[in-house]
């Protein structure tokens, strides 16, 4: 997904939480889960996106093609079917996925400084 390989999985054996970490080229994402948080409300849209306050909001990965990483997500069930890409203000094509917690994954495709 996004180019990324899963090259660890983690599941506690009480079921408490799964780590998994992600390689793509040199770099690597280390994503937790937990069991706990399954049945928490899903994290506000304005509290969430509230950038002026303090405190992490979402975090952004960069894809090569847009429309396919927003179809691949579609078909993976973790993008709405009304997810739809978005340019933005700085001309950036991006959308928006939550993970398993709520948190916003903004998927972002960035060619200014190529």
């Amino acid at each position: 997904m996004l180019g990324y390989q899963q090259v660890h999985r983690y599941d506690d054996p009480d079921g408490a939480m799964t780590i998994v970490h992600l390689k793509l080229s040199d770099s690597y994402l280390e994503i937790f889960a937990y069991a706990k948080n399954q049945d928490q409300p899903q994290v506000d849209w304005q509290r969430a996106n509230n950038l002026e306050e303090i405190g992490v909001k979402h975090i952004a990965l960069e894809v090569e093609d847009i429309e396919a990483a927003l179809e691949d997500l579609k078909v993976k069930g973790l993008a709405d079917s009304d997810t739809e890409i978005i340019v933005g203000r700085t001309k950036v094509e991006y959308f928006f996925i939550k993970d398993p917690d709520g948190v916003w994954v903004e998927i972002v495709k960035d060619d200014r400084y190529k």
